[in-house]
């Protein structure tokens, strides 16, 4: 497979995004932003750009099934075949399970569990097709270590057991797919209350840059990375073991 691809970012006008973004431009690849906001997504694309990279923007709804299947069309036509997929388009509702409606927790599994899975099915195929491709989805270590916000940590866990669960359908046909599970990664999302528990509840005291995201993505994207598939990876400063950033239990 050529070393320039055609890659794929949900979510891609975030925080984290716009890291991984960078971080896969300066690795020769053609970055295919997708984000719910037109706009947004525009101005992620415009500022690979403006780097000197190559970039494309499309506007969808990840947890609308039809929509993903226009979005499949649209970028075939305008792009050509996706040889990535990057499944980094998430929301976080923060709220405890008595603050928590059927509704609110249904709209998270829709955007961070529906999502990755309609963009897989979506191109997989063409995948399939080339004998070749990269599925990589954003999970959490709150989908492995619980978290307080249940739909959020519910959604992220539903994500690396799918990553898992699609080991089967992709036998021998050249793809791989594994999750990518960040500790607190410097986003606008974070708010300061986990910042400032950081340097006390992380090993390495340090909160995650997105362009660490962005190099994880940039290995697996490489033949040299063939036989990493189906993995839960962790990037967190060691916090897994000892995650408790919200724990009131704790000093």
């Amino acid at each position: 497979m050529s070393t320039s691809l055609n890659v794929l970012v949900t979510g891609a006008g975030g925080g984290m995004c716009r890291g991984i973004n960078a971080r896969l431009s300066e690795s020769g690849h053609t970055i295919i932003c997708v984000d719910l906001d037109a706009a947004s997504s525009e101005a992620a694309a415009q500022t690979i750009r403006d780097a000197g990279g190559k970039a494309a923007a499309f506007a969808a709804d990840v947890a609308d099934e039809a929509a993903v299947g226009t979005l499949l069309a649209e970028v075939t036509a305008a792009v050509g075949p996706v040889h990535a997929l990057v499944n980094a388009a998430g929301i976080l509702d923060r709220k405890y399970l008595a603050d928590s409606t059927a509704e609110s927790f249904r709209r998270a599994l829709d955007v961070n569990l529906v999502g990755p899975f309609n963009l897989i099915k979506a191109f997989s195929p063409g995948m399939i097709e080339a004998g070749w491709g990269r599925i990589v989805n954003i999970a959490s270590i709150a989908g492995i270590t619980g978290y307080p916000y249940p739909s959020y940590a519910a959604s992220k866990a539903g994500l690396t057991n799918l990553t898992r669960s699609l080991l089967e359908d992709f036998w021998g046909t050249g793809i791989t797919i594994n999750s990518i599970c960040p500790g607190v990664v410097d986003t606008p999302m974070v708010i300061q209350e986990v910042r400032d528990q950081v340097r006390r509840r992380v090993p390495t005291q340090t909160i995650i840059e997105p362009a660490e995201i962005g190099a994880m993505i940039a290995f697996l994207l490489t033949d040299e990375a063939r036989n990493i598939n189906g993995a839960d990876l962790l990037i967190d400063g060691g916090a897994t073991r000892l995650f408790s950033l919200f724990n009131n239990h704790a000093d």
